[in-house]
């Protein structure tokens, strides 16, 4: 199963029970100013009828500070917390993966973030999440 629904070069798809988030490398930042909140909080809705899913985002094909711009903005964010189970981003180098982790020391929120380079742990990590979220 696999529905695509893109917004300014922001891709979202799902992908069995995973929601994917891709930003192409003609990502505008003043797109992160104005609605992307909002489209993500829509998109996450209407993937997850009712079933909170993982989100996995992909943050390799834009620059550095984009990418830090996005992830600042996306691991913190209230409202896109409340819809997911855990937010995956998967980014393109070891020295960006540490600068988002020395980012996060003392945000322990309730939902979990995990930092990777490599797609394939980071679909692993989500499975795992949900999984475990629905378990019971």
């Amino acid at each position: 199963m696999k529905n695509e629904i893109t917004f300014d070069n922001v891709k979202f798809w799902l992908d069995h029970h995973i929601i994917h988030c891709s930003f192409n490398d003609k990502f505008d930042n003043r797109f992160l100013d104005t609605e992307i909140e909002h489209i993500f909080v829509e998109v996450i809705t209407a993937f997850s009828i009712g079933n909170c899913k993982p989100i996995l985002i992909d943050l390799t094909k834009v620059s550095t500070m984009q990418a830090f711009g996005l992830y600042k903005f996306i691991s913190r964010n209230s409202q896109i917390k409340s819809y997911v189970i855990s937010k995956s981003f998967l980014v393109k180098s070891f020295d960006i993966k540490l600068l988002f982790k020395l980012f996060n020391i003392g945000n322990n929120g309730v939902i979990p973030v995990q930092i990777s380079t490599n797609f394939d742990r980071a679909i692993k990590y989500s499975n795992a999440k949900y999984l475990e979220f629905n378990a019971i």
